[in-house]
């Protein structure tokens, strides 16, 4: 291996490394912050020390020098508040977030951008100096991100660490002393080299590492084994169905030859019929003989399948645990998201995490990170309260989300997202559906809160009055959803008024294979997974009854609504036999997922089987009541049934009428006339060919003022306004268009640089419908944004 083969293996080393460091400092710097118990302060204390103190080396052994020396700095801060020289402010927190997180963008940077970050770590570092001499920041303007512009400058009065109240944060652009390589001597240099060549030597020995590439790759090949598996397995079927055929023709022949003996001892003349024997006899020896040796083949495969299968179950089992990660990897990422979040809103969030050493299949990990943060931005946005409203009830400032993990069985893994914020408002909710056309208004009065919640996944719908780039837009939900049900899993809310809100995230511990059961109905094979086959049984027509003008079966003292699968499927009619038939009996299958628990007749129920899923392609990426398909043994491609669609669909027949209707967001509407108020040129051409090339007739004006005055004149079904402007600013556009009795219910979409929390509730206080800020613009959430309100 040459030189440069050997630095790119330690870079790739070094920048897992660094992803772990860096997790674990974000972690406990956000625990730290809110833990007062002396003790374990100081073990987190030391813990962020080390962490600072490893990533140093391991920065220096790559030759990665502002990383190396922005971490010494770290190091020489936490040796002093071990040793209690200085103390922890709130603002030495948010400088100490502020490093770890320029650490973070600087490594997941391009080579070519990485100096543009080194300006904000030389002030840095010289920030942490000043405040080992003083135990205080330099008295000027915090250092820039210059990927995101100022650093927010947050209230800490009433943070409950106390300390002192410095007034500024450490200087924007402070030129660090002369450059590292020119302090350092040639000794030191010397010592560099000699770390790397030893960190080289000791990685190339201890430890291999791997790309998830081609782990990936090795699973899925391990995988595909199973169908050789089930192929030796269809084949040693065949070779004992071929064996008892000539079982059965080796007692017809016993049986003829006996026959024939007989008869020869009545036969005088029987030289043809000796001849005759003679064939016989020849011919039923190779019968036998051919009998032993299919015996000793069915012997040899079925040994050979049994070893065979073993090993592929051992080596898929091993496989399977290079592919598991703990949930603490995903978690590791939300401690300083929250802390984030909650103080870009003005709120005091504590998040609580347990079951994190569960592990779970990679890619179902990975699958959701971005539902899970969806959900986590959606408690903190609009389920915590701010402190003074929940002062107000008697609750205390800090609000809570607490995240667990468990694993109920073997193949299953159950997690809770529980916050103790304000709840769901379910007339909220009922009035936004009936608003958006999903059911009218006494079908909405009928439901059951369960049944209202189940309403938040339908696209369009949202309990927050106000969409802005975190939530409000009513799409989230429906793809958190949607995302879940593709990794095989399962999601619930509950909710009580006043006391916050739990959602349960049901999933499987692996995603490609599971034991799954073959059913047929109407002629046709399916899979049905068995981790949702509660029980399988026979009934007889007379244990059908009927309750509320549908079919059911009792079970367990309950009654559970009875269905036939191909009805579900939309096969062929499937009709209940005659219940005068007292001895005809019928295969049931009860499916169960979640709470609610059905009862499917079906033709026929056959083996039980590994399943290695297939997905169905792009084209059919979400087919309802089909989540993928399987090839079995015989080379027959069977379906694997969604037990979780099959069950809507089967209630949506009888039982709820909100799942009985069906809704169609897709239909052809005229075309919208929107009204662009934007002073900037290249702003406003813009968004004029994102709006005209989605099919929106679009009209544009130079001002708030000018604006106005077209809408005065002219009939539009919304308008998009810039803030600052002149003439006539965005807010106050905003607020002569809610004055006017004639504009007043006009939708107003503020699409704005402004990003403060300030200028935020100056749009929601002038009556704005949505606020997106033009850092973080999307076309895609200003197109869903305008579906949503026009």
């Amino acid at each position: 291996m040459n030189n440069q083969d050997l630095q790119k293996q330690l870079l790739e080393a070094f920048k897992t490394e660094a992803e772990e460091r860096i997790a674990s400092m974000f972690e406990n710097l956000t625990e730290l912050e809110k833990c007062t118990d002396a003790g374990i302060r100081a073990k987190m204390l030391e813990v962020v020390y080390r962490e600072a103190h490893s990533l140093k080396g391991a920065a220096r052994s790559v030759n990665i020098i502002p990383v190396e020396t922005l971490c010494q700095a770290i190091e020489g801060l936490f040796s002093k508040l071990k040793d209690g020289k200085i103390d922890f402010t709130p603002d030495l927190f948010d400088t100490l977030h502020d490093a770890v997180g320029i650490i973070e963008k600087y490594l997941s940077a391009p080579e070519a951008k990485r100096p543009d970050f080194e300006d904000t770590m030389d002030a840095l570092t010289e920030a942490f100096s000043i405040y080992q001499k003083t135990g205080k920041e330099p008295p000027e303007e915090g250092p820039k991100d210059q990927s995101h512009g100022e650093a927010p400058v947050n209230d800490k009065s009433n943070h409950p660490s106390g300390g002192p109240d410095p007034e500024k944060l450490p200087p924007a652009k402070t030129k660090a002393p002369p450059e590292l390589e020119r302090r350092r001597s040639v000794e030191d240099r010397r010592k560099s080299r000699f770390a790397r060549d030893t960190s080289a030597k000791a990685w190339l020995t201890d430890t291999v590492r791997i790309s998830t590439a081609k782990l990936d790759s090795l699973l899925l090949k391990a995988e595909e084994l199973i169908t050789l598996k089930q192929i030796l397995g269809q084949h040693l079927k065949q070779i004992n169905m071929t064996s008892n055929t000539i079982g059965k023709w080796k007692k017809i022949s016993e049986k003829s030859k006996k026959e024939l003996r007989e008869i020869r001892l009545h036969i005088h003349d029987n030289s043809l019929l000796d001849r005759f024997f003679q064939l016989y006899e020849l011919n039923h020896d190779e019968i036998m003989a051919t009998a032993s040796r299919i015996n000793e083949l069915s012997i040899s495969v079925e040994q050979s399948n049994r070893i065979l299968g073993g090993m592929v179950d051992d080596l898929l089992e091993e496989m399977k645990k290079t592919s598991l990660l703990p949930f603490s990897t995903l978690f590791s990422i939300l401690p300083s998201m929250v802390r984030e979040i909650s103080r870009d809103l003005g709120k005091d969030v504590d998040l609580e995490i347990s079951g994190g050493d569960i592990e779970i299949d990679k890619r179902i990990l990975e699958g959701l990170k971005d539902p899970i943060i969806h959900l986590i931005r959606n408690a903190i946005d609009h389920g915590i309260e701010t402190p003074d409203a929940r002062k107000l009830k008697q609750k205390s400032p800090w609000g809570k989300i607490h995240i667990a993990v468990s694993q109920p069985e073997s193949n299953k893994v159950a997690m809770t997202i529980a916050d103790n914020g304000k709840g769901i408002d379910v007339q909220t909710i009922r009035e936004k559906a009936t608003t958006a056309g999903l059911l009218t208004a006494s079908q909405a009065a009928e439901l059951t809160d369960e049944e209202t919640f189940s309403l938040i996944f339908q696209s369009g719908i949202s309990a927050s009055p106000l969409i802005t780039e975190i939530s409000g837009r009513g799409l989230g939900m429906a793809i958190v959803q949607e995302h879940i049900e593709n990794l095989s899993g399962l999601i619930f809310i509950s909710s009580s008024p006043g006391e916050g809100t739990t959602f349960k995230i049901e999933l499987p511990v692996s995603l490609a294979t599971f034991r799954g059961v073959i059913v047929s109905a109407s002629g046709n094979d399916f899979i049905l997974p068995i981790a949702h086959i509660d029980h399988t049984f026979r009934i007889e027509p007379k244990d059908i009854k009927t309750a509320e003008n549908k079919s059911v079966i009792s079970l367990n003292g309950q009654a559970v609504s009875l269905v036939a699968l191909s009805d579900i499927l939309g096969l062929s009619p499937h009709p209940l036999p005659d219940r005068k038939a007292e001895k005809y009996t019928m295969p049931v299958v009860i499916l169960g997922s979640g709470d609610k628990t059905i009862a499917c007749i079906v033709d026929a129920v056959s083996t039980e089987q590994d399943v290695l899923v297939k997905s169905l392609g792009k084209q059919l990426k979400r087919v309802r009541n089909i989540s993928g398909a399987t090839i079995l043994g015989n080379g027959q491609v069977v379906p694997i049934l969604n037990v979780n669609d099959l069950i809507s669909t089967s209630s949506g027949k009888s039982i709820s009428p909100v799942m009985a209707k069906t809704i169609d967001m897709k239909q052809k509407k005229a075309p919208k006339s929107i009204l662009i108020v934007e002073d900037s040129f290249t702003s406003r051409t813009l968004l004029k060919n994102i709006l005209e090339s989605s099919g929106y007739l679009v009209t544009t004006a130079i001002d708030g003022q000018d604006g106005f005055q077209q809408l005065k004149a002219g009939e539009f079904d919304a308008v998009i306004s810039d803030v600052e402007m002149p003439k006539m600013n965005g807010f106050e556009l905003t607020r002569q268009i809610r004055d006017d009795e004639a504009l007043a219910e006009k939708p107003v979409v503020l699409v704005t640089s402004l990003d403060s929390r300030e200028d935020r509730e100056k749009g929601v206080d002038a009556g704005a419908n949505a606020y997106i800020v033009k850092s973080s613009f999307d076309q895609s959430n200003l197109l869903e944004v305008l579906e949503r309100l026009v």
